[in-house]
């Protein structure tokens, strides 16, 4: 008897069923839509940031993309301006009518960059002692 005893009995529940009152069910019955419409439109709402976040990872790869051909073609104009102005010297160009216009036998802006580094440096080494030139 005592391993008999142990194991749970069934027990009797009685239901019943009776109608709801048309006020509560009429509630019951929007809520219900109203969660419903809610858990589709939080549903629309994730696809479409979903999507969103997919359409900027590609804007940024676009950006990078972009971002490294401005860079490259910004350093090969450099270059090919650098170039004209040794031929050009402290030249202006104008694109829209295809000329030069330049000042031959002056310095290009390399030498002049040159010149005005060595005259800084001059000007720092030729401080009296713990003293520092400071170019504003």
């Amino acid at each position: 008897m005592s391993e008999l005893d142990k194991i749970p009995q069934k027990q009797t529940v009685e239901l019943e069923t009776v109608k709801l009152e048309d006020e509560a069910l009429k509630e019951l019955i929007e809520l219900n839509n109203d969660i419903t419409s809610l858990v589709n439109r939080f549903g629309e709402i994730y696809l479409r940031k979903k999507d969103l976040n997919t359409e900027l990872e590609s804007l940024d790869t676009l950006l990078v993309t972009f971002e490294d051909e401005f860079k490259a073609k910004n350093a090969h104009m450099r270059d090919l301006v650098d170039s004209l102005d040794d031929k050009y010297p402290q030249n202006r160009i104008n694109i829209q009518e295809g000329t030069i216009t330049y000042q031959p036998g002056a310095p290009t802006r390399k030498q002049v960059q040159q010149q005005q580094q060595q005259q800084s440096s001059q000007r720092v080494t030729s401080a009296p002692a713990g003293m520092k030139v400071v170019k504003e």
